[in-house]
């Protein structure tokens, strides 16, 4: 997924650029277990970067247990020569797919050294609880999706797939920014179906208290896509690039201005 192509947008030309949130679909848009063909092209991919300043900020989603991938922060300049798209996805389902992950439920992917492993080995409640009462080791009780922001809280990304309904949300973007779309098969699927098994009354509280303000900004709920629509949706506008900000270091939302509370 290393060629480019320029297109043009709003006057000027960008490179359009792919910032891989894990467990969003990533494997199966650039077809990593096959031939590296990705499925919307050509495209950058920015692996799973974060947004900062290299030497001075570290990648969150690495931050305590591989310093080494820690290091892979990208400058806000270099982001400007990109369209940046990603992908969000429903944290109760997100959740649900860490777990198995993180616990190697697929036997192909048995993940026998990920620092959430044991965690994971004690039940999916016990995991849940775990991440929902930590800060540091993402993820955490902040941000899942906290790549979607720079360090200093700004919206990085022009375009935002849902997981949910992906195959759609890029047949949109293709010929709006002159790319290549073809959809092929899943990779890399979870071992569950029914995501909301796993939880329950209690569960879904503690889930919805705190991820609440991640879960709304998406529109999203236990059941997936709310009937609320969510504060942002595929494209994201300059308006909503200026107002709202999301700062992992303080775990702070804010919108015009106003902190947004946990629920």
């Amino acid at each position: 997924m290393a060629d480019t192509k320029a297109t043009q947008q709003n006057g000027h030309y960008s490179t359009v650029a792919f910032l891989h949130v894990p467990k969003t679909g990533g494997t199966y848009l650039g077809q990593r277990e096959t031939d590296a063909e990705a499925v919307i092209r050509p495209i950058v991919y920015l692996g799973h970067s974060y947004v900062g300043e290299p030497g001075q900020d570290l990648n969150p989603i690495y931050l305590e247990h591989d310093r080494e991938n820690a290091r892979n922060v990208l400058l806000s300049k270099t982001m400007e020569n990109y369209f940046v798209f990603s992908t969000v996805r429903n944290i109760f389902a997100w959740l649900v797919s860490y777990a198995g992950h993180a616990g190697g439920w697929n036997p192909k992917y048995p993940a026998l050294k990920h620092y959430d492993r044991p965690h994971a080995n004690q039940g999916f409640e016990y995991l849940i609880k775990v991440i929902a009462n930590r800060e540091d080791q993402w993820p955490s009780r902040k941000f899942i999706h906290c790549q979607l922001f720079s360090s200093k809280g700004d919206l990085v990304v022009d375009w935002i797939n849902r997981q949910e309904t992906l195959d759609q949300d890029l047949a949109s973007l293709a010929p709006r920014m002159g790319l290549e779309y073809r959809k092929k098969a899943p990779q890399r699927v979870g071992a569950t179906s029914d995501y909301r098994r796993f939880y329950t009354d209690e569960l879904i509280e503690l889930v919805s208290k705190t991820w609440g303000r991640e879960l709304s900004l998406f529109g999203y709920d236990l059941n997936g896509c709310s009937a609320q629509p969510g504060l942002v949706g595929r494209e994201i506008s300059k308006e909503q690039k200026g107002s709202i900000k999301y700062f992992w270091s303080d775990d702070k939302l804010a919108i015009a201005g106003a902190e947004v509370p946990r629920r």
